[in-house]
């Protein structure tokens, strides 16, 4: 019995030592960061990894607004990353419900066809994309931005609601066949509010690769008008004489938008992560 507590001590004293180790090997670069916005530059390149209180300073987010037009920039990607989530639900609900629930004639070659577009890195997909977005005339406008940002985010959708419509029953589908649903009803009033929490995590995951993208808008941006924050970061990153906290503070104030919105959503992204983890026999 000794040897089993023991053993089971042992046991939680190694699991708290890596759950600590991740925590500082993930939040320990953001917290760095954090501080960092609040170094004035000499504080920085000291050395230093406490500096005292008369060195830290406020000016490093005042020059964010007074240089960068953050505003502009903030509302530039809410505005891109809210249509991209939007049209990217839209678009994978219904695939992903039709690749779920019919027997569609070559369905295994369309979802491997739409699946492997993930093996290829992005960059292969720019030049095609710029082509395209250039045809249709799209340059510098947001709805290029968006429909390239779509691309990238639309076949892991798709994917990961498929499997969670899988999970749903089919009985509901038939229950609401039954009571005279078409199949768009069925799909709004039946399917939809059982797929919720699943239907969450596409939403953010959709939002934050459209917040933190940098490789469309680089391409298609020509003008303030579709410029992000992401372009904001790598403006400063690009000067001559970087100013570190600037930087730092660019990026707090980038990160920190989808850090509250993952706060408001946490409970439907833990259900919506969780469910089917356990299989019913």
């Amino acid at each position: 019995m000794g040897s089993k507590k023991r053993n089971k001590i042992l046991a939680a004293i190694i699991a708290y030592i890596v759950v600590i180790a991740s925590l500082i090997y993930f939040i320990g670069p953001m917290l760095w960061i954090f501080y960092t916005s609040f170094r004035t530059q000499p504080s920085i390149f000291t050395g230093k990894v406490i500096s005292p209180l008369s060195e830290f300073t406020l000016e490093n987010y005042k020059l964010i607004f007074l240089v960068t037009e953050y505003p502009t920039y903030f509302l530039n990607s809410l505005r891109i990353s809210l249509l991209v989530t939007i049209l990217s639900l839209i678009c994978s609900i219904l695939a992903a419900y039709s690749l779920s629930r019919f027997d569609i004639k070559g369905k295994n070659t369309l979802i491997m066809g739409v699946f492997s577009t993930q093996m290829f890195p992005q960059v292969l997909l720019i030049i095609p994309m710029f082509l395209v977005v250039l045809r249709l005339g799209l340059i510098d406008k947001t709805i290029g931005v968006v429909l390239g940002q779509v691309i990238l985010v639309l076949p892991f959708q798709v994917w990961m609601l498929k499997g969670y419509f899988d999970g749903i029953p089919n009985e509901l589908d038939d229950s609401a066949r039954v009571d005279g649903c078409n199949i768009l009803q069925r799909l709004l009033y039946v399917i939809l509010p059982v797929a919720l929490p699943g239907v969450m995590v596409a939403a953010f995951f959709s939002f934050v690769v459209s917040w933190g993208d940098y490789l469309i808008v680089s391409v298609i941006n020509q003008t303030q008008r579709t410029a992000t924050l992401t372009l904001v970061i790598q403006r400063l990153s690009a000067s001559l004489l970087i100013r570190w906290g600037q930087v730092a503070a660019a990026t707090v104030l980038t990160i920190v938008p989808t850090i509250i919105l993952f706060a408001f959503v946490q409970k439907r992204l833990v259900e919506g992560l969780t469910a089917g983890a356990v299989k019913d026999e």
